[in-house]
């Protein structure tokens, strides 16, 4: 059975003596310890000394809390010279003494996450419990990097329809005992990245945070029992766009690992202007799919629409004219070198459809 909590600080020490062990773990590091393969990990001197002083480091690391402000720099360095800017907003209206669940778009693995809880950390809360898919800790070493970042294991499947049951049960009682602490979760809207730029939550995720309530309220008094707050991240330039599209346009395409190389790339490469937005915490009794369609409102309207977004709805639906929008002008027209047609019309609509959701929910009002 997969285990579903991160690990504690009793865990660390042992987990971390662990990883030094492995070799593949040890050969990655030592693959990312260099200037020219990553801005982040690089230490100067040769490989071996570089991996002594890693190593070293790592030792030093005994709590959950230390291994997390090792996260906090790596993420620093990597919004410094992966980002021409990092905004965010919402902040202001978060009360420091309520647990919340942040309900987010999902464009990167790791990094939503990651950049919410540095906009949370910035006004004094503590860091999110993270929700990931069991795909992500198939590999022993990610999944234990991933535990000690305070994430845990939503398994998306089962044996019978009793055993997925019981994992969503004991997944909803995690959420619940945690919140119930005093702590803060972060979950994605739905099951899976949205790689076409459509951001919808699906009830199912609604769902399972109440199956642990059952006994005690109805699901109209979600609301009332969680604090729930839409997140909106809002990328210019998605750095898996080409990567997003060809597994799109042949599903044969997705292999086993490309997950966990996704990760390090969507780290690594350059993601022009990023924006955060944390909309107004949701209340009101709602169905699962009257909630779902609130949490997309608030998401979609708190998109920010860059000019990549605007140049990809006017080149499908009206007339582009390239010197309007010079970034993304030259952006898409990098792209065109290297995609074919129909990964190029896939990436073009995926940058066009935060705005057709927008003119959506705005026709509804």
């Amino acid at each position: 059975m997969t285990r579903i909590e991160p690990y504690s600080d009793k865990e660390v020490k042992f987990v971390l003596e662990n990883l030094l062990k492995d070799k593949e773990f040890l050969n990655f590091v030592k693959e990312n310890l260099n200037s020219s393969t990553s801005k982040f990990l690089s230490i100067p001197g040769s490989k071996f000394l570089a991996l002594q002083l890693f190593k070293s480091k790592v030792r030093k690391i005994s709590t959950i809390d230390e291994f997390q402000d090792q996260v906090m720099i790596v993420l620093k360095s990597v919004i410094s010279q992966t980002m021409d800017k990092f905004s965010y907003s919402g902040t202001d209206q978060l009360d420091i003494n309520k647990p919340y669940i942040f309900i987010s778009n999902h464009r990167d693995i790791t990094l939503d996450s990651a950049l919410c809880n540095y906009a949370i950390h910035s006004t004094g809360l503590k860091t999110t419990h993270n929700a990931i898919g069991d795909n992500l800790v198939s590999i022993d070493w990610m999944g234990d990097l991933l535990r000690l970042n305070k994430s845990f294991v939503v398994p998306r499947g089962g044996d019978s329809k009793k055993e997925i049951y019981n994992n969503l049960f004991n997944v909803s009682s995690y959420i619940k005992n945690t919140l119930n602490a005093g702590n803060h979760i972060w979950i994605a809207q739905r099951q899976g990245r949205a790689k076409d730029g459509i951001d919808k939550t699906d009830p199912a995720v609604l769902k399972m945070l109440h199956i642990a309530l059952r006994k005690s309220s109805n699901f109209e008094d979600l609301t009332k029992y969680y604090n729930i707050i839409p997140c909106s991240v809002s990328y210019e330039f998605d750095p898996l766009a080409k990567e997003k599209a060809r597994q799109d346009v042949d599903a044969k395409n997705k292999k086993e690992q490309d997950d966990i190389k996704h990760i390090f790339r969507g780290i690594m490469e350059h993601k022009g202007f990023v924006h955060l937005n944390l909309g107004e915490q949701i209340t009101g009794c709602y169905s699962p799919e009257d909630l779902s369609r609130e949490i997309d409102r608030s998401i979609i309207e708190n998109y920010k629409v860059w000019d990549t977004n605007m140049y990809a709805y006017k080149y499908l639906h009206e007339q582009v004219n390239d010197e309007d929008f010079p970034r993304a002008s030259s952006y898409f027209n990098e792209l065109r070198t290297s995609m074919t047609n129909k990964e190029l019309e896939y990436i073009m609509n995926q940058y066009s459809n935060p705005l057709v959701a927008k003119g959506e929910f705005k026709n509804e009002r």
